[in-house]
């Protein structure tokens, strides 16, 4: 399935919630914007009748060296960290990118529904922050279950 119509394949509706958090300091051209607003705005504006994902700004994610940096997270879910989303070309990708995560179990898509930009970008993943109710024990099993980079292909 090619990157474009994965991005327009309305058959993959989002299973969790996702929010896109763009790094709006971020700067590569002479824009006065800045490229992260640029990002910030474009996504915001093909997200607009997306059910299930937020883009949100983030002041400074302080990963300057791999501008424009972008986060996708969910509640339950492995937290993407990307870094050199082009501004003027990776919108429609990035999309793509959090449907991905929406729509795969505990957030961590197989590689070949990773568009380029998932693909290329990932400077990290976190693990689901841990259940913080007293009255719930900690299932370290969910990373356990959680197939190795190496096994989603």
């Amino acid at each position: 399935m090619s990157e474009q119509s994965f991005a327009d394949d309305d058959s993959r509706r989002p299973l969790h919630p996702v929010t896109i958090d763009i790094c709006t300091a971020c700067r590569h051209s002479e824009d006065p914007a800045g490229d992260g607003r640029v990002l910030l705005e474009r996504v915001e504006a093909l997200c607009a009748d997306e059910d299930g994902i937020t883009v949100r700004p983030i002041e400074c994610m302080a990963v300057c060296d791999r501008q424009v940096t972008v986060a996708l997270r969910g509640p339950g879910l492995w937290s993407y960290v990307l870094g050199d989303v082009n501004a003027e070309h990776d919108g429609a990708e990035l999309v793509a990118a959090a449907r991905a995560v929406a729509a795969a179990p505990h957030g961590v898509p197989k590689l070949r529904d990773r568009p380029p930009v998932f693909r290329k970008g990932v400077i990290c993943r976190l693990l689901p922050p841990p259940d913080h109710d007293e009255n719930k024990t900690q299932d370290s099993s969910a990373a356990d279950q959680v197939p190795a980079p190496d096994q989603l292909s």
